[in-house]
């Protein structure tokens, strides 16, 4: 079990995933549900967000490892995970959790939320329930959704730990330098993915599931 310490990973969505995998292979392979109903290779749709996001320690792969990685390893050490993703209204099928995450987040700890804080939504009364009183919070975006979450969540006096080893980002308006910033002297700020597994470790005891 964990010693109260908690894990939050902050819009890294199905659809995020799927980008990325037609990206790396350069087309999109969609279901064309029309009789008789197959699987069709299509030209790739270069979406202006999923162009901008980057990692800031290697490819958009890598990023996405370490979340999903940081995830597996706080589910084995039997720390509470749950996510969010966020939910613009015009759906397409993929506005949910990774898939590759969702082996270690229950669906009952998956929220929606239509705001960039995931205090914004259920998710909130859930965490106040549970008695979350340490927090670590990874994602998308670093300088948006996960700013305002981790802000939301040092406001309601919340231990908050952080690292931009396991944050995607756009980095509009180059707000790394004051993100980082902020980080530093609100959060628990962990320099290196290491740092991030070790404080996991450090802070609970093995656990099956």
């Amino acid at each position: 079990m964990s010693d109260g310490l908690s894990l939050l990973v902050v819009d890294v969505s199905e659809a995020f995933e799927e980008m990325l995998k037609a990206t790396e292979r350069e087309y999109l392979v969609d279901w064309d549900g029309i009789s008789p109903g197959a699987y069709k290779e299509k030209e790739l749709y270069r979406d202006p967000i999923f162009e901008r996001m980057h990692y800031p320690y290697g490819s958009l792969r890598s990023g996405l490892n370490a979340i999903v990685d940081t995830t597996r390893i706080a589910r084995e050490r039997g720390i509470p995970v749950y996510a969010v993703h966020y939910y613009t209204g015009n759906s397409d099928g993929e506005e949910q959790t990774c898939l590759s995450l969702q082996p270690y987040i229950s669906e009952k700890n998956r929220y929606e939320k239509h705001v960039p804080s995931a205090f914004g939504c259920q998710l909130a009364n859930r965490l106040e329930a549970d008695d979350c009183r340490h927090l670590m919070v990874i994602g998308y975006d670093r300088d948006d959704c996960v700013m305002a979450t981790v802000k939301d969540a040092v406001a309601r006096g919340i231990t908050v730990v952080t690292s931009e080893h396991c944050m995607l980002t756009q980095n509009l308006r180059d707000r790394r330098a004051s993100s980082l910033v902020y980080f530093q002297e609100n959060t628990v700020f962990l320099g290196k993915l290491v740092d991030v597994w070790n404080y996991i470790r450090s802070a609970t005891v093995p656990s099956s599931f």
